[in-house]
């Protein structure tokens, strides 16, 4: 047991002041010390303080007063003065300085000012008193106790810092008392007994107020010392909660959708830090939605668009699924969730939906493509909706159409691919405007048909020389047939190119159509026409009495719950579908009347939306337009700079925009970057102090920026969330049920898809030339070149030497040297910059260049094909020139080398296949597997099963020494034994220590380029 005494320096010192410690000046607390020494000691301890008021002892104050001015501390000293005095005699400058009362004598001088807040060395006896306040003291017990003695020890001198000048807080070690820890346990007091009275020391302390506060108030975690916040259990000031400004937001903010708890400084309690919870009962889940502080967004907030931001783990989806369920339930309106992650949620959804709702009448569930290659029913060529049911201008119309097809092919494409040629573009959109001609065309076609018009006239268009001496009819063949002659004139003009310019152009025209034809499903959504006969003029909309279609007006008037399953779809297949289910979407809410009613809203929640959210039809249409036609969109993402993807300038507007237009910001434990910063608002916090907020938060535990509570109404402040439990029904919960799924997929399927083998599929257009009639394959068509500045003799000289190096071999030029030390290497940065060449570092700055597909155009007599020595598809530059160092190394070995030649002849390739020769020093085969991508463990393991079953050893190249450790991490995942690079830090030396069947070499681009002669 440790006991904190009081100790007076002269007799009555304990009416004078311990130390103050001012909470706004001084950042360590009076408590550090002890919760460090408590913090870093074995086994338990307890520390308790115990107080009761003291009597007002005002009148001892003013005696004890009068004492001082006289040069004494007691009624005995004062008597003995007096006699003394009166004996011998006191002169008038002794009596003067008696009555300036006890000062510290470093100082010299009093200060006797009683207003001064907090202790200042140099005060009086009699100043301290004042400051002690007679009148509001306590007597206080201060102890603590520890499971061993070194601990105890220790805990003596925790509290010395508290002193005053005249009076001291003092540790006494009582070893094991058994009186004292008595006393400990029944909250009791130690008061002095007869012998303590009259000495200097006591077992209580009197303490005002403001001392009293500093031995009972628990300091925040950020006024202990690094070393010591771990082991206090609390949470810095970054984690604590913010609170609700004011009650207003309860108000506003109690129906609808509900999203979570706010915390709030009465209900910070401990209980929460739990993982989140399955909750046990239905009913305990709709109390949870009645609570004050349960947080609502009503349809008006929603049309203003929310975000949830976390990262893997962090709840995102049961909160998802939670913000689901309360829309249906509180909210008119259909709810679609497009998900494509293809995991349990959509199954979840439908328990969780049966749980509560006690059917699943509501909701309508679809995989993307479904069983037997169905997919949705989706009109995309089709003016019907947008010019007879929304009213709109043909020509505008047209042009939304237009602008949603080129959206579609910069997934498919790429944008570069897409906006770089520019010529390709304007015909295609002719054509496009042709097909919807007023008097010639059609309100509605195919994307077979549109291939069709793009191959006559490639077909009919090469075949006029001259333009001038052409017939009629061969114009009329080539031209599809519009009466708009602004449309007509410009596809007209291209006739009048060169053969080859015009088939270049014409070629980059067929590739945005025929790329689209790579996934299936694809090209059948396109294909889908409804009919003239099944359009209803009196409502304005499809009768899909007999056409299975996804019916947006059945849905968008009712309360339906649609699940879109994407997961059996992979990466851009999956946001093409978003794309242009999107498309069919923003078509449908501007074509529809749909409620005018204050609670209905149209929810699409998209999860993992990042790179859709980047896409035009989002962050120009439906976030800024949206709310005209009570849309709102829900977007569940990772973290919302994810939004600027890898080209963050390009893709810098998008996120403004989502920044900007999206009001409801739910956001989670991640590296929140300055714009998302200063996008969220908190009176006392400035962005880095946000940032600390959210880097603090636990799982499930969330910030919300909510939207402004009406027009010119102040903004709310950012808040602590927490979230809603796990609602009843899903998988994790403590009772099992079931989904449906299969019963409720059929009856969507039947009711919302169908096959290539329909008649409302068009599969036969697009199929009336082949590619021979291109002067580029299928594989790999010729987009038209448009270079910034005249090719000279250089720039062609130099992209020749290129060819050379990685096919023959230049003259004088070995590939272990950087292509800088070509001749005329001063053209690379001109022919970088117009796209005829991509440039590769690696090593120390050594620099190699591989010519593009604009370069393989013009330089007419050279490729990069395999049958030329090149590579197969488009790969990235730094594996193509992997695979040409390996070849060219195997080859000086004395292999015979093949690019992307068989395994034994099982249809697996491997990049660069080394047969063994009489040359070669070994008999065996080298199966050579470029890698530059090996942080994706599934490739990667796909590649491996494949090369350890051929007959040779398997040699992996990577890009760098980093991405060879990324290579065996992927592969230890599964595959023993194998080394982990990290401590080796050489290649070379890794590669000894590899004896695997599939892996039994590495080398990075630089090795392989020094092993090269």
């Amino acid at each position: 047991m440790v006991r904190y005494e009081g100790v007076e320096e002269r007799r009555k010192d304990w009416m004078t002041v311990l130390t103050r410690f001012d909470t706004e000046t001084i950042d360590r607390s009076p408590l550090s010390n002890l919760l460090e020494t408590i913090i870093q000691a074995d086994g338990a301890v307890l520390f308790q303080a115990i107080f009761e008021p003291r009597s007002d002892w005002s009148p001892k104050a003013q005696r004890q007063k009068g004492r001082l001015k006289r040069g004494v501390h007691t009624t005995g000293g004062m008597i003995i003065r007096s006699v003394l005095d009166a004996l011998m005699g006191v002169s008038d400058e002794e009596k003067r300085e008696r009555h300036r009362g006890d000062t510290p004598e470093e100082v010299g001088g009093s200060i006797m000012d009683s207003q001064v807040d907090g202790q200042r060395a140099g005060q009086s006896r009699m100043a301290q008193i004042d400051l002690k306040n007679p009148s509001h003291t306590y007597n206080v017990s201060l102890r603590a106790a520890a499971q061993s003695q070194r601990t105890a020890e220790n805990l003596q001198d925790s509290l010395n810092q508290m002193s005053g000048q005249f009076y001291s807080v003092d540790g006494k070690y009582l070893g094991e008392n058994e009186n004292e820890y008595k006393r400990m346990l029944n909250h009791g007091i130690t008061y002095p007994n007869g012998w303590e009275m009259i000495t200097r020391r006591k077992p209580i302390l009197v303490c005002n107020i403001e001392e009293l506060a500093s031995f009972i108030t628990v300091p925040s975690i950020d006024a202990l010392p690094k070393a010591s916040r771990g082991g206090t259990g609390g949470k810095p000031k970054a984690q604590s909660a913010l609170t609700s400004p004011n009650e207003e937001v309860f108000r506003k903010f109690s129906d609808g959708m509900t999203i979570g708890h706010a915390v709030t400084a009465l209900r910070d309690d401990t209980e929460n830090s739990r993982e989140i919870s399955a909750i046990e009962s239905v009913n305990e889940w709709w109390a949870e939605l009645s609570k004050r502080d349960a947080l609502a967004l009503s349809a008006g907030d929603l049309t203003h668009h929310y975000i949830r931001a976390a990262t893997t783990g962090s709840g995102k989806t049961v909160a998802t699924l939670n913000d689901m369920l309360t829309t249906h339930e509180n909210l008119r309106g259909p709810t679609i969730l497009i998900d494509p992650k293809g995991g349990e949620m959509c199954r979840n959804y439908l328990r969780c939906h049966r749980t509560l709702f006690g059917d699943l009448d509501d909701v309508e569930y679809i995989k993307v493509p479904e069983e037997g290659g169905n997919i949705p029913g989706i009109p995309f060529f089709d003016l019907r909706p947008l010019t007879r049911a929304a009213g709109r201008e043909r020509e505008t119309a047209i042009q939304d159409i237009i602008d949603h097809y080129f959206q579609l092919l910069r997934f498919v494409l790429g944008r570069d691919t897409v906006d770089q040629a520019f010529v390709a573009n304007e015909i295609l959109t002719n054509l496009i405007k042709a097909l919807f001609d007023e008097e010639n065309g059609s309100d509605y076609f195919t994307v077979g048909d549109l291939l069709d018009a793009a191959q006559d006239f490639q077909h009919y268009g090469r075949s006029i020389e001259d333009l001038e001496e052409a017939s009629q009819e061969q114009i009329d063949k080539a031209l599809p047939t519009a009466e708009d002659e602004q449309v007509r004139g410009f596809l007209k003009s291209h006739l009048e190119k060169e053969e080859r310019q015009f088939m270049n152009t014409t070629d980059a025209v067929l590739n945005r159509i025929r790329k689209l034809k790579e996934r299936d499903f694809i090209w059948d959504m396109l294909s889908f026409e409804i009919p003239e006969e099944h359009w209803d003029d009196e409502k304005n909309w499809y009768n899909r009495t007999d056409v299975p279609m996804l019916d947006l007006k059945n849905i968008l008037n009712g309360n339906k719950v649609l699940l879109i399953d994407t997961g059996n779809l992979h990466g851009e297949s999956s946001e093409i579908f978003s794309v242009l289910f999107l498309s069919h979407l923003w078509r449908s809410v501007q074509s529809l009347w749909t409620p005018d009613a204050d609670d209905y809203i149209a929810n699409v929640i998209i999860e993992e939306s990042a790179n859709i959210a980047r896409n035009e039809i989002v962050y120009n249409e439906l976030l800024p337009k949206g709310r005209e036609f009570n849309l709102s969109l829900g977007l569940i993402m990772q973290y919302p700079e994810q939004v600027l993807g890898e080209d963050p300038r390009a893709n810098r507007r998008s996120y403004q925009e989502i920044l900007n237009n999206v009001n409801t910001k739910i956001i989670g434990n991640i590296a929140t970057d300055d714009m998302l910063a200063e996008s969220l608002f908190h009176e006392d916090l400035d962005t880095d102090e946000i940032k600390d907020r959210i880097a603090g938060l636990r799982r499930g535990e969330w910030v919300v920026q909510l939207p402004s509570t009406g027009f010119h109404k102040q903004k709310p402040e950012i808040l602590t969330l927490k979230p809603l439990p796990i609602p009843p029904g899903h998988s994790e919960g403590p009772f099992d049920v079931s989904s449906k799924s299969e019963s409720v997929r059929e009856e969507s399927r039947n009711r919302h898809t169908l096959n290539r083998d329909s008649e409302y599929i068009n599969s036969s257009a697009g199929a009336d030339f082949s590619s021979s009639d291109s002067l580029a394959d299928d594989e790999d068509e010729e987009e038209e070149v448009e270079v910034g500045g005249e090719l000279e003799t250089k720039h062609e000289a130099f992209l020749e030497l290129v060819f050379d190096a990685l096919t023959d071999g230049a003259k004088n030029y070995s590939l272990s040297d950087p292509m800088t030390q070509l001749p005329f290497s001063d053209a690379a940065k001109d022919l970088d910059d117009w796209d005829f060449l991509e440039k590769v570092s690696i090593g120390q700055n050594k620099f190699y260049y591989i010519p593009t597909k604009d370069a393989e155009l013009y330089a007419d007599n050279n490729s990069l094909s395999p049958d030329e020595g090149g590579e197969l598809g488009d790969e990235s530059p730094e594996h193509r020139l992997g695979a040409r160092f390996a070849g060219t190394y195997y080859e000086q070995q004395g292999y015979d080398v093949t690019l992307y030649g068989d395994i034994n002849d099982s249809g697996n390739k491997t990049d660069v296949f080394a047969k063994s020769t009489k040359q070669s020093p070994t008999d065996r085969n080298k199966l050579i597997e470029v890698e530059t991508s090996p942080e994706k463990k599934g490739h990667v393991l796909d590649d491996y099963e494949a090369l350890k079953e051929g007959y040779g050893d398997v040699v992996w190249v990577v890009e760098n020494y980093d991405e060879a450790i990324t290579l065996l991490e992927k592969l230890s995942e599964e595959v023993d034994g194998l080394p982990t690079g990290h401590s080796a830090q050489n290649i070379r030396r890794v590669s000894e220590q590899l004896d695997d069947p599939g892996i039994s070499e590495i080398h990075t681009l630089n090795s392989l380029r020094q092993d090269i002669e």
